[in-house]
């Protein structure tokens, strides 16, 4: 039986354990905590340019000191005993930490934090004519090492075989935006790609620059180039210098950083693979940030108009998630996109990452309770509509388009995350909202009426109300012992039944999660109720007047106010003026209307990621 890996056998899980036993390296006191790995983020000053001809930097995961001599040796045979060869050792993947050989050229006598910061602090001492970066998981000759530094006017790696016999030939950016691709065809000629995906690096002294100190190697190792390269005007160069081997490959950890690096690129061009085609298809999403790798595909035919759209909601599946309003939220913007002509499905949270979702054309994530990767095979669209403080700068960038639900919050992240997000307001359906609805005869007629739930407590609104003694109608599950029994309606009520209920009130209340009202999220509720006909009065919402100034609409910032408000003899329009809003409201704040500023979203993406 072959022996595991040292590289292997030192990766932990995430919760801190070893992931197996290793036979023959000592165990390690539980009790010894070896100080925190520094991070060298760049150098102190101008970077010095010496008189040398190469310069060769090795750098070596802290686990893998055995290996250094050899690389050491190959360097110093290839371009002398005097060679300028240096080494520095990091942590990556919580890898144990070997003794240092004090007979080898260490930069430095501990590990530093991770392989960006290894190239940092290895070429901060100053760099020859040629700069050579080569990591201790790559086996090569000192023939290869020659030709390598040889002739080197721009960025360029190294064509690399693995030890499990695939290629890697550099990172090209097929989708910008997205995970660039390791190039991993085996016939691939000497060819420009957009950054290195693997250690074995060189450049003119000139062209040297910071690398980024992250957690993903190929995420490193591509920026780094793709910036050195940016910076001379010019491209990275992937070359075939001979038998040059990847003994071991570490695994991936796209964290936000990484993200945040990577969405810089969206407005790179676009690299095609030859004959594999310019479309892609998207991998499983890599931890902790959920990033998902692509690769090159051949779509078998075009849409045209008619687009496949991925809803993407909180909702779980079955039974346990019918209830939630976004279930009802996405099935009415699918019928608008259906009826312009697009073929929609519904993903529920289980479903947010499917095996065939590379033959969606856009993916559209109503951002309730959680956070869904884009899918880099299709257009991604954000829309916030409720917990904006749950949305990162980071998950904004990583859209085409952001929209959110709440104007005043729209302008604050639009700023702080440097990317446009648009305000497209929270909808009604008027096929089922509508003023028609209040001929029927309903309970609920002339009574102030709250639908929802408790939330797990009572909601101020409603409790002011009780307070206040108000002719009270609640429907929703829980409120058996927050208000009077007389007060009590449906636990339940289907769409119509709502409908009814709002078009049949003297007076609807509404509230507001505080996040929401502060970033100016107007509930779907107000839309529901405006467009039944109806009359609303909410809590405080920032910005309300700007996005609906209606007199069926009032604000309610004390129980005082609420008390005017609630009086029964307190005039409100007339039958014909509400139905006059409602149909305002139909025309500009339907699905339907939203519906059309998605999908032409969607065409001008897809058609700028196209081009």
């Amino acid at each position: 039986m072959a022996s595991v890996p040292r590289w292997l056998g030192g990766r932990r899980r995430r919760d801190g354990a070893s992931a197996g036993p290793v036979s023959g390296l000592e165990a390690r006191p539980a009790s010894v905590t070896p100080p925190p790995a520094v991070r060298v983020a760049g150098f102190d000053g101008p970077l010095p340019h010496l008189d040398r001809a190469v310069t060769v930097v090795v750098t070596t995961r802290s686990d893998r000191h055995a290996e250094v001599p050899r690389l050491v040796d190959t360097a110093q045979l290839a371009f002398g005993v005097d060679a300028d060869v240096r080494v520095v050792s990091y942590v990556a993947d919580a890898a144990p930490r070997d003794a240092f050989d004090p007979r080898l050229p260490w930069v430095r006598s501990d590990p530093v934090d991770g392989l960006g910061s290894a190239i940092n602090a290895g070429v901060a001492p100053g760099v020859g004519r040629t700069l050579v970066v080569v990591d201790t998981s790559v086996e090569l000759g000192a023939g290869a090492l020659v030709a390598f530094a040889r002739d080197v006017g721009r960025p360029t790696t190294a064509r690399v075989r693995t030890a499990d016999g695939a290629w890697r030939n550099g990172a090209r950016l097929l989708r910008p935006g997205a995970l660039p691709w390791s190039d991993d065809r085996a016939a691939t000629p000497d060819d420009l790609v957009f950054g290195a995906d693997q250690p074995v690096v060189t450049m003119p002294q000139w062209a040297v620059v910071p690398a980024p100190c992250l957690p993903d190697e190929r995420t490193t190792l591509t920026a780094w180039t793709a910036s050195a390269a940016e910076a001379i005007e010019t491209a990275v160069r992937t070359r075939d210098v001979g038998d040059v081997v990847r003994v071991v490959e570490p695994g991936r950890t796209v964290d936000q950083a990484t993200v945040d690096v990577v969405v810089r690129w969206r407005d790179r061009a676009r690299m095609t693979a030859g004959r594999l085609g310019s479309d892609v298809v998207a991998g499983p999403p890599l931890p902790p940030w959920g990033a998902r790798p692509v690769s090159p595909t051949k779509r078998s035919s075009d849409p045209g108009g008619q687009l496949a759209w991925s809803i993407k909601i909180a909702a779980p599946a079955g039974p346990e998630g019918d209830g939630w309003g976004d279930v009802h939220f996405a099935a009415e913007l699918a019928g608008a996109l259906e009826r312009l002509g697009q073929h929609v499905r519904i993903d529920r949270r289980d479903a947010h990452v499917r095996d065939d979702d590379g033959t969606d054309d856009v993916t559209l994530v109503i951002r309730g309770l959680d956070r869904v990767p884009p899918n880099p095979a299709s257009v991604n669209l954000l829309w916030v509509i409720s917990h904006p403080d749950d949305v990162t700068d980071t998950e904004l960038r990583s859209f085409d388009r952001a929209f959110a639900a709440g104007p005043v919050w729209a302008a604050d992240a639009a700023e702080r995350s440097g990317v446009p997000v648009r305000t497209l307001l929270q909808a009604t359906d008027p096929t089922v909202f509508r003023p028609a609805a209040a001929s029927a005869t309903t309970e609920d007629a002339g009574h102030v009426v709250f639908v929802g739930s408790t939330r797990g407590a009572s909601r101020p609104v409603v409790a002011d109300a009780v307070a206040l003694g108000a002719d009270l109608r609640v429907h929703g599950p829980g409120w058996e012992s927050l208000v009077p029994s007389s007060s009590l309606g449906s636990p339940s009520l289907s769409r119509d039944e709502v409908a009814r209920a709002y078009a049949s009130a003297r007076v609807v209340l509404n509230d507001h999660w505080p996040d929401m009202a502060a970033g100016g999220f107007v509930s779907n509720r107000v839309f529901d109720v405006l467009a039944s006909g109806g009359v609303v009065v909410t809590d405080v919402v920032a910005g309300l007047a700007d996005v609906l100034d209606v007199p069926t609409v009032a604000v309610a910032a004390s129980r005082h106010e609420l008390a005017t408000l609630l009086d029964p003899a307190r005039p409100w329009p007339s039958p014909a003026e509400r139905t006059a809003i409602a149909t305002r409201i139909a025309a500009e704040h339907s699905f339907d209307a939203r519906a059309r500023v998605l999908l032409d979203a969607a065409r001008a993406e897809r058609s700028r990621l196209r081009s």
